[in-house]
């Protein structure tokens, strides 16, 4: 029986500590290029206690000449971890502003923006495997195998 106890100490103290190691602010980088045009998604994480999170995407496109730098979407939930389970919802979305954009119609970027403004609508509950989780790095596999390595930001 005190062994039982024991373990079922220990398993409650892992949880917990990995829910400290993930608490904190995250930063990945992802570029990609598609038909010609070059996309840079820069994502900041947000993991607080309180098991809230914020979510800031600065996306930039650019095609030829044409470009939208830093496209600000930002978006608020809650989040759940459990062993190497990550349980992500968001339950709000902005698409405010961007910084600079050059050669492209406003009818395009509305598109551009709305693209990635759906990601976060039509897929509001996200769950993710925790691949790797040290201080400094955390590791994500999605449902599409895709590997995703945040890095701790520094307050």
């Amino acid at each position: 029986m005190k062994y039982l106890i024991v373990i079922t100490l220990l398993l409650i103290g892992l949880y917990g500590a990995e829910e400290r190691l993930l608490t904190g602010q995250w930063k990945s980088i992802t570029k990609s290029m598609n038909h010609g045009t070059r996309t840079i998604e820069k994502e900041y994480l947000s993991f607080n206690a309180d098991h809230t999170f914020e979510i800031v995407f600065l996306v930039s496109v650019q095609k030829r000449e044409s470009y939208v730098k830093d496209l600000r979407i930002e978006g608020k939930g809650i989040w759940k971890s459990r062993a190497n389970i990550l349980v992500v919802v968001v339950n709000r979305v902005e698409v405010p502003v961007a910084k600079e954009v050059y050669g492209v119609s406003e009818a395009s970027l509305k598109q551009i923006a709305d693209t990635f403004h759906q990601k976060f609508l039509n897929d509001p509950i996200r769950i993710v495997f925790i691949k790797t989780l040290t201080r400094q790095y955390l590791v994500t596999e999605n449902d599409q195998l895709q590997h995703i390595r945040y890095e701790r930001q520094l307050p």
